[in-house]
């Protein structure tokens, strides 16, 4: 987020759609080291990108972002974007 408006926008969005925590597990941490192998050279993708698009395909949800193209080049993750 860039400013407090956006974070209180965000934290409204999330709490409309009943967004909850999903917390991390060896899969996910397996996945995201998977994907950090396959496209931080070619993609410049971080590990804590990598960890969230893992989340998401592990757990079949959806990512709400700002900025998809940290995610696109992530197989099988679906986008939501947010625009504040």
């Amino acid at each position: 987020m860039r400013n407090k408006n956006e974070l209180n926008c965000l934290r409204e969005t999330l709490k409309d759609w009943g967004a909850e925590i999903v917390y991390l597990s060896e899969e996910i941490s397996i996945k995201a080291m998977f994907f950090v192998e396959q496209h931080y050279l070619s993609h410049s993708l971080k590990l804590a990108d990598a960890l969230i698009g893992a989340t998401a395909v592990s757990s079949g949800r959806p990512i709400l972002t700002g900025n998809d193209k940290h995610y696109k080049v992530i197989k099988d993750v679906q986008i939501k974007k947010f625009r504040p």
